[in-house]
């Protein structure tokens, strides 16, 4: 498993039109098959900080989300409404919590 967090700026008068650009693309998203979560969550006291959780089964699936049209059509509805590029983390769990992610 492999789960990614996007820390993603907005132009202020764009957040309605980010997350209503985020929700149309959701549900394709979670239609693949390795993509196990894909949610948005504003940053607390913000003006258009927001946050991607994401989960993918594997490297292969998060590689696969990556390359879909999708992605890139996501990508291109959302590059005027954005401040840059989103700061993309990616983690894994370890320990005891590998059987929890599974």
């Amino acid at each position: 498993m492999i789960n990614v967090i996007a820390r993603i700026s907005v132009k202020p008068e764009f957040t309605e039109d980010f997350e209503a650009a985020v929700a149309a693309a959701r549900a394709p998203f979670l239609a693949d098959a390795g993509c196990l979560r894909y949610d948005l969550q504003r940053v607390v006291k913000s003006d258009g900080d927001y946050v991607l959780l994401e989960s993918y089964d594997s490297k292969e699936s998060l590689r696969r989300h990556s390359s879909m049209d999708e992605f890139a059509a996501f990508g291109e509805a959302t590059k005027t409404l954005v401040q840059g590029p989103p700061e993309i983390i990616l983690l894994s769990p370890v320990g005891d919590q590998v059987g929890l992610a599974v």
